[in-house]
């Protein structure tokens, strides 16, 4: 990876100087993530020059990102922590081969604990104060368990909030159900929900259209499959009621939801249809009546606090969402008046799609339709506003 341009290298302490683009270093967790290309193009639309290093979860090598070269760290896989560990060590040891992305960088921004380490040390190796944003996505349930690991965690994340210059979140549920009861002095804080990117001025989304109000009731669940209680209760409706709904399964399954669709689908009435990409999403949430946004995998934890992409995504759309009541899903729809809220998905689900009639969807979908769409997408200007507080940070 190269270093930055000769006219950019000294480092701007108090505001971006006029004419300069921000020089941003992101040290990502998944180069594989649609999320991780989502925040890279919008610090692109920012005006932002970007130097990407990160891990992936997928098998193929990855060398750049929305266009921008990426330094591919390896792979690393969801849930073996040691083996991550592990990794993360290693490439910090081994940081002071990426001390030039460092050099001369307005801001390192670092998505969760294991890529703040990596750049922390990279930092260290490059002799830089550069202000460091800890950029937080989820909250790991590691850090909200009782063990000795999750205590020795949690201390150290106290050691990363005080060492960042800000705090980067995409739901304030995170704030308030985990750091502020971490007893550490948080750092100044930037809330950017998961919100589509969009080029250009807001346009009316009156176009938007879906199917006819009437069955088979489509339900599309979109993104990062994986929670197995959502699967088995919409498998369960699905087998109970086949020509009164229609499940619609896309994105980017786990293990554990690969291995749950292999061996029940597809049905007449419910299938996965692979992966997607940015494109294909006017198509699919058009092809839908509701947006599947309930999250079992974390119960209590991370999937309450979360606000998900496919909340924005249907949402722009103008498909509407189910969530699970007393999740920030739930608590973000409840205030826009737009929406499902189900108690229990396990027993409310059946009866809901039974006696759901036209005139309550057109109702539903109405309400849907009337969330501001400044709601649902990340603006240039919003873009631009994300970049310079970030180019302007202090340590």
């Amino acid at each position: 990876m190269t270093s930055w341009p000769e006219q950019t290298t000294n480092a701007v302490r108090h505001g971006l100087q006029a004419g300069k683009r921000a020089r941003i270093t992101y040290f990502v967790i998944d180069l594989s993530d649609p999320a991780a290309a989502q925040r890279v193009r919008m610090l692109q639309l920012g005006g932002a020059d970007i130097r990407l290093l990160g891990f992936r979860r997928s098998a193929t090598p990855i060398h750049s990102v929305e266009g921008v070269a990426a330094v591919d760290l390896g792979q690393t896989f969801q849930r073996r922590m040691w083996d991550r560990t592990l990794k993360v060590l290693i490439r910090s040891l081994g940081s002071i081969r990426w001390r030039d992305t460092i050099r001369g960088a307005d801001v390192v921004l670092a998505r969760n604990l294991e890529m703040w380490t990596i750049a922390r040390a990279a930092c260290a190796w490059a002799g830089s104060r550069v202000p460091m944003v800890y950029e937080c996505l989820d909250v790991h349930s590691l850090l909200s368990r009782s063990g000795l690991p999750s205590k020795l965690l949690r201390r150290y994340e106290r050691y990363v909030l005080h060492s960042s210059s800000a705090l980067m979140v995409s739901s304030p549920g995170f704030v308030r159900n985990h750091f502020e009861l971490l007893g550490a002095h948080l750092p100044p804080l930037i809330v950017t929900e998961n919100k589509r990117v969009l080029l250009g001025d807001h346009p009316d989304r009156s176009w938007a259209t879906n199917l006819h109000a009437g069955p088979p009731w489509r339900i599309g669940w979109f993104g990062i499959l994986r929670c197995a209680q959502s699967f088995h209760i919409l498998h369960t409706v699905a087998r109970r009621h086949p020509t009164l709904v229609d499940v619609e399964l896309r994105g980017r399954p786990t293990d554990e939801l690969q291995n749950l669709i292999d061996r029940s689908l597809p049905l007449p009435n419910m299938r996965f249809g692979g992966a997607y990409q940015a494109k294909d999403l006017a198509a699919l949430y058009q092809a839908c009546h509701l947006t599947w946004a309930i999250d079992y995998y974390e119960q209590g934890l991370n999937s309450d606090w979360l606000l998900p992409n496919r909340l924005y995504e249907g949402g722009y759309f103008n498909c509407p969402a189910i969530a699970l009541a007393g999740t920030e899903t739930a608590n973000w729809l409840a205030a826009r008046r737009a929406g499902v809220q189900l108690r229990d998905a396990n027993i409310d689900l059946d009866p809901y799609i039974v006696n759901l009639t036209a005139e309550r969807y057109r109702d539903l979908r109405e309400a849907s339709a009337a969330i501001p769409t400044s709601d649902l997408v990340h603006s240039v200007d919003d873009c631009r506003r994300l970049v310079a507080k970030l180019a302007n940070m202090t340590n």
